[in-house]
């Protein structure tokens, strides 16, 4: 025997929050605002009423996070290693030791383009 749903919750939202929530619950869950509510705070397993998968977008935020952590991860064992050789000689910076910061330039670039790419793609809905 199913559970009754007997506990109402109450929330209060301002006009333009309780539209935007109704909006997307049209979207997502053909107009019902509770299955919305539910869906949001419990990923709730029911399908979308429109099909809003894009495994282009799902591809392509993959690819960005792998990217930046990748540069993040290069970048800090860059600073790291110049922070030893500090420790060792305070005064012994030369500007060969930053060289390896300009091999990221070209990493950055693509994760700023593929981030404008992700966030025009969202904007537009497609």
């Amino acid at each position: 025997m199913p559970d009754k749903k007997s506990i109402t919750i109450k929330i209060r939202v301002d006009a333009q929050t309780h539209a935007e929530m109704q909006s997307r619950a049209d979207r997502y869950t053909d107009g019902n605002l509770s299955a919305f509510v539910r869906c949001a705070t419990l990923k709730y397993e029911e399908q979308p009423m429109a099909d809003r998968d894009n495994p282009r977008m799902i591809a392509l935020i993959k690819s960005a996070i792998k990217l930046i952590e990748r540069t993040g991860t290069n970048t800090n064992q860059v600073a790291k290693h110049i922070n030893e050789q500090q420790k060792m000689n305070p005064y012994s910076l030369r500007s060969a030791d930053l060289l390896p910061f300009g091999q990221f330039c070209e990493g950055t670039e693509k994760i700023r383009q593929m981030l404008t790419y992700l966030y025009n793609m969202i904007i537009s809905g497609k």
